[in-house]
């Protein structure tokens, strides 16, 4: 071949040869660049002839060039000269990885910056449709300085049936495997078990991949191809330890996991996951003279601040643009604006801790930089401004913070633990008042764990609820994992979803996996829970162990948001939508629905609440209720307005329009310095037990020194 044209293209040498064909370097003398270009070997287009090789290969190469992702080689043209099919592509200088990693393997450091590049350019194909079907390190060149290019993107499909074939009936070693050297150690074992491929194959490969790299040897060996094959569906792979961090061995298992579902669903999960583990790695060692853990401090001086005195109410909503504070009195009937606090930021979760003479507002802020808690001692006017997050994994956990969708505070005889549900499904907690956290590993470690999936939204933990009679019980809500409970204080966790319907997996009543979309629990009445799933409206009257639906007359068991209310343990209420598919208020009707006997019937409250083309959703925590008596409930919706009922939910008004789509409402009255006139704590702190000083009596004492105050 070498002088010859194909095309446009003189081959100039050999390069190489692989079971799909040889290449070679050659020279464009149209366009006068180097290339590289793959003659095909005949029939080795899956099984396909001659004739249609060349239209087979070219789609393939459509797909494969749409991709322009800097770890992708590209393809310039497919084509076909006296029977000879030639891929012409970008001519990349450098070694196989299996080059590199033959002998004892690379540095963990090495294996991280290709593994991040790989799994990038594996999210852009995935992203457009594109899967490659034959990752291997022999097709992932790495250049000189360090940029990793993978090979043969979208052409595996068309030549990958002989390879099955092979691996599957043959018993011949891997070397004398005619064109099948090298690919059968990295097919996951679907493949194997005679499932078509899909992203999650890739995903798998990846795993291998990096095991691979970093130990210098296969995961699943054997002398003969059915030795291999059983050992890639039966057996574990050896374990890697040091030097192998083990946040990077965790990856890897995770993407060798057997069963696909329990493996990383996205390649952008395993990118954020070696690069949390590749940030732990490089972490500079500690200044003694620099506190690390210092909170720097933003004084926002250009916006507007809402003048909260003692004894007043305030509103805290949170936006996907940002933080709102708004204050009343007791009357509620006008409202003071400040905000918007982190322009552009997420912000999911917010909180008013009051525990132990504080004036606290928490707020978890999130954009493309990553998720941060946040706190203001001030209503606003200057908040915490960490220089690394407080709330991150351990690197050995293998996966990274993405946002923080919950802030619980403590029970009160707790006045510095505080709980935070985050993404990936986790829970961490705090014993100094947010000063630092520490990941609930009880939970973390829960053998469901790899079977969770993520939701619309993402696998999130995203409700947590105490017992305020037992200090050691806890109720955590994961979407999509189900309701869970500790009874000893988070060391260990069990499911309670018995009852609770799980409409798109085959089995209806799985033991785990519900998509819980908010649990809510009277604190005066622990056994009680109400649960809002994913189409379904449930009580539990246990404690968890059983749930009985009550989607009794509601237009849609289909919602999110669910308060109780603070002083009546049967009176529940809730915003249905209309199904999975079309999230909107029922018929265009904005409605809350409120059930006062436990869930037996409900009744829509909606006088001042638009009933027609009010296309509006209310999200799991935006939506919340004060203690005033008549009690106040108030919420948001994605359109960005903001409604408020002083009565119990019969009369509604608008607080507020025109802001960014409202994700979270919370309520609290000020306390004065010394703690003794609250009305009530913020709606995120469990109320006192039935056993503490009567609320009425509390609330009356309030109201009269907030009075005075207004």
């Amino acid at each position: 071949m070498i002088g010859q044209v194909l095309g446009h293209c003189r081959i100039v040498a050999k390069i190489g040869e692989g079971g799909m064909g040889v290449v070679y370097r050659a020279y464009d003398e149209v366009l006068h660049r180097e290339v590289a270009v793959k003659v095909v070997r005949k029939g080795a287009a899956a099984g396909t002839s001659s004739s249609s090789a060349g239209p087979n290969l070219l789609d393939e190469a459509r797909a494969s060039s749409s991709l322009a992702h800097p770890n992708i080689c590209t393809i310039y043209e497919v084509g076909e000269t006296d029977g000879e099919v030639y891929i012409v592509m970008e001519l990349v200088e450098g070694k196989p990885l299996r080059d590199l990693c033959r002998d004892a393997g690379l540095q963990a450091g090495a294996v991280l910056r290709y593994g991040v590049q790989i799994a990038s350019a594996l999210a852009r194909a995935h992203d457009r449709g594109v899967i490659h079907r034959d990752l291997k390190t022999a097709n992932i060149v790495v250049a000189p300085d360090g940029l990793v290019k993978i090979l043969d993107f979208g052409l595996a499909k068309r030549v990958g049936g002989g390879i099955f074939d092979v691996a599957s009936h043959t018993l011949a070693t891997i070397d004398e495997a005619t064109g099948f050297s090298g690919t059968l150690p990295y097919l996951a074992p679907e493949i194997l078990s005679g499932e078509q491929a899909d992203y999650r194959s890739d995903l798998w490969a990846l795993g291998v991949v990096l095991y691979e790299a970093v130990s210098g040897r296969l995961p699943f060996g054997g002398r003969t191809g059915f030795e291999v094959t059983s050992a890639i569906l039966r057996e574990i792979p050896a374990a890697l330890g040091p030097p192998v961090p083990p946040g990077l061995w965790a990856v890897i298992q995770r993407c060798l996991t057997k069963e696909p579902t329990q493996r990383y669903q996205r390649a952008g999960e395993i990118q954020a996951a070696l690069e949390a583990v590749q940030s732990a790695s490089i972490v500079p060692a500690a200044d003694p003279a620099v506190d690390r853990n210092a909170l720097r401090t933003t004084v926002l001086h250009s916006v507007r601040h809402a003048r909260v005195r003692k004894g007043d109410f305030v509103l805290l909503v949170g936006t996907t643009k940002g933080a709102f504070i708004l204050r009343s009195n007791e009357k509620r009937s006008r409202w003071e604006v400040g905000g918007p606090y982190f322009h552009g930021h997420c912000v999911y979760a917010m909180a008013y801790d009051s525990r132990a003479d504080r004036h606290r507002i928490w707020a978890s802020t999130m954009n493309y930089w990553g998720a941060l808690l946040r706190f203001s001692d001030d209503f606003g006017k200057s908040w915490t401004n960490p220089q690394e997050a407080t709330i991150r994994f351990p690197p050995e956990a293998g996966v990274s913070l993405k946002n923080i969708w919950q802030i619980t505070l403590g029970r009160p005889e707790e006045p510095d633990v505080m709980y935070c549900g985050v993404e990936p499904a986790a829970l961490f907690e705090s014993r100094d008042a947010g000063e630092s956290w520490s990941l609930v590993r009880g939970l973390f470690d829960h053998p469901h764990r790899p079977r969770w999936l993520p939701g619309n939204g993402g696998l999130a933990l995203h409700t947590v609820v105490l017992d305020t009679t037992n200090a050691q019980r806890m109720y955590i809500a994961i979407s999509s994992g189900g309701v869970y409970r500790t009874d000893d204080g988070g060391q260990t966790w069990a499911a309670k979803n018995r009852g609770v319907r799980a409409m798109f997996v085959p089995n209806k009543y799985p033991e785990f996996g519900q998509c819980v979309h908010k649990i809510a629990m009277h604190p005066a009445h622990p056994e009680r829970l109400f649960l809002q799933n994913h189409w379904g409206l449930y009580r539990s009257d246990d404690y968890g162990e059983n749930w009985k639906d009550i989607a009794n007359g509601v237009p849609s068991d289909f919602g999110f948001a669910m308060n109780v209310h603070p002083r009546n343990p049967e009176c529940v209420y809730i915003v249905p939508v209309e199904s999975d598919e079309f999230r909107c208020a029922c018929d265009g009707k904005l409605r809350v629905y409120r059930t006062r006997n436990a869930g037996a019937s409900w009744e829509p409250l909606m006088r001042g609440l638009p009933q027609k083309r009010a296309y509006e959703t209310v999200l799991r925590d935006a939506m919340a209720t004060d203690s005033f008596d008549p009690l106040g409930i108030y919420f948001g919706t994605r359109s960005g307005q903001l409604f408020g009922s002083r009565d119990e939910g019969r009369t509604w008004e608008k607080i507020m329009g025109g802001m960014p789509s409202v994700v979270c409402v919370r309520t609290a009255i000020v306390e004065d310095a010394s703690g003794g006139t609250a009305l009530s704590k913020a709606k995120d702190a469990p109320a006192p037990s039935s056993r503490s000083k009567s609320r009425s009596t509390q609330k009356r004492r309030t109201t009269r020194r907030t009075t005075k105050k207004s």
